[in-house]
């Protein structure tokens, strides 16, 4: 009840496709202060999957907001995922200030962009489409586990992701391809169609609702749709910010940004996450700096991190005066890549960090744009 007030779900579907499990709750004088609901999908970081959870509500009654309620049941999921071994969590946040307060940081976008069916491109060849059913979309899955390692933060799809998808899906014209290539399916699109009678005489929507596909395909996606020109058709979807396929694959004029949401990102345990992210095999050197970590004490420290051939590890030091300082939620967008050292650092999230240090970071950091589809 409390969540269908504060994120305006139906009470009766919300209880329906949601499990007791997935509910952190706090009380106080026997009443229901404040809730979060949390998912754990592991999530890839360049082609590597790590455990990770997600806050996909939180929500405090008005009457008892201000007392810190929240930001109490935020420091316990803290707590429990790091004793049991999960050292990330995200979540799309409702307002930033809340979440900074708990550690989180902004490092990846959810992008909408839209294109005239008219400028995509014309030729699916050597890729053809087929239609395949919502209703069993175990084909679907199989095709998301080969691309979601090629995408810089995926999520490692669980079956409750394609059975909400296919749900969302029953209300609307909807339609579901895999793209198969020469060596097999390479890519899939799910998409809804909607007739709109403005623009006049009448305008084709095509909601590109869940997409994707392996390097080199993507002109050929976007071809699955360019048969609507004739219907005055617009296509949508979402992808990352920069999109290389609205820059590269659209045969006319670029697709046009609509929308964007950031998520956020909080490092549970640092030293776990650093280790496990792969880093480039060429980028080899050591750097010092120093945490400073309330909500997560274990975080707290001097710590140097060494790199070399592929391999990170960061171990605490002695503290030493002069030390660079990072902040937690500084490190939270260099570690997805989504603000690089030199944004941080006019930030104000990282300091004293001398010019040999920063090239290092530069280097080890440099990723693609970090994306995840799911909006949550």
């Amino acid at each position: 009840m409390v969540l269908g007030l504060m994120v305006g779900a139906k009470v009766d579907e919300y209880v329906e496709r949601t499990d007791p499990g997935e509910f952190r709750v706090l009380e106080a004088d026997g009443e229901l202060v404040s809730l979060l609901r949390m998912d754990r999908q592991a999530q890839w970081w360049l082609g590597r999957a790590l455990p990770s959870a997600q806050v996909l509500q939180l929500a405090t009654p008005p009457q008892h907001r201000g007392a810190g309620h929240g930001a109490g049941l935020l420091a316990g999921l803290l707590g429990e995922l790091h004793h049991d071994d999960v050292p990330l969590v995200t979540l799309t946040p409702s307002t930033f200030p809340f979440y900074r307060g708990s550690g989180f940081e902004v490092a990846g976008s959810w992008t909408m962009y839209e294109a005239r069916a008219e400028h995509l491109p014309k030729r699916t060849a050597p890729y053809r489409a087929r239609p395949v059913s919502l209703d069993d979309p175990a084909e679907l899955a199989a095709v998301y586990a080969r691309v979601a390692p090629t995408r810089h933060g995926a999520f490692d799809r669980g079956e409750r992701f394609w059975r909400q998808l296919a749900r969302r899906g029953k209300d609307k014209t909807a339609a579901a391809f895999v793209l198969d290539g020469p060596e097999g399916p390479a890519g899939w699109a799910v998409a809804t169609l909607e007739f709109r009678d403005h623009p006049a005489p009448f305008q084709t929507r095509v909601e590109v609702a869940d997409w994707g596909c392996l390097p080199g395909a993507d002109a050929a996606l976007f071809a699955l749709f360019a048969g609507y020109a004739s219907m005055n058709g617009m296509v949508a979807w979402s992808g990352p910010d920069p999109d290389p396929a609205a820059l590269y694959a659209l045969s006319d004029r670029f697709a046009r940004l609509t929308d964007r949401w950031h998520w956020m990102l909080r490092l549970v345990d640092l030293r776990a996450a650093l280790q496990a992210r792969p880093w480039p095999s060429g980028v080899a050197g050591q750097v010092t700096f120093r945490v400073e970590d309330p909500a997560c004490p274990w975080n707290t420290g001097t710590w140097r991190l060494e790199l070399s051939a592929g391999q990170g590890r960061l171990d605490q030091v002695a503290a030493a005066r002069g030390t660079a300082t990072a902040d937690i939620r500084g490190l939270a967008s260099l570690f997805t890549g989504f603000a690089g050292p030199d944004d941080l650092i006019r930030a104000g999230l990282l300091d004293g960090f001398d010019p040999a240090a920063v090239d290092l970071l530069r280097a080890a950091f440099a990723s693609p744009r970090p994306w995840t589809a799911e909006f949550y």
